[in-house]
């Protein structure tokens, strides 16, 4: 192992924490979108509208959320190698 790798290694869980808060942050993002997106008996939009809005949302927030977890997870076990 050379010198950065063990400086670096302490701070991978931390990282890895880091990313599956990402991962957190942008569900409960994109639920606050949906919430707000749905149709309402005032107006505004439709369900149609709705429904398209709810998955052109959920496409990039599902790859957002995936790559993220996919990194938490090189992170964990890069953390957990002694």
């Amino acid at each position: 192992m050379n010198l950065a790798e063990l400086k670096l290694k302490p701070y991978a869980r931390l990282a890895a924490m880091g990313a599956l808060g990402v991962c957190a942050g942008a569900f409960a993002l994109f639920l606050f979108i949906a919430f707000n997106s749905r149709p309402i008996p005032g107006g505004g939009i439709d369900r149609t509208q709705s429904v398209v809005a709810i998955i052109s949302l959920a496409i990039p927030f599902a790859l957002i959320i995936a790559a993220h977890l996919v990194d938490a997870r090189v992170l964990l076990r890069y953390a957990a190698d002694a």
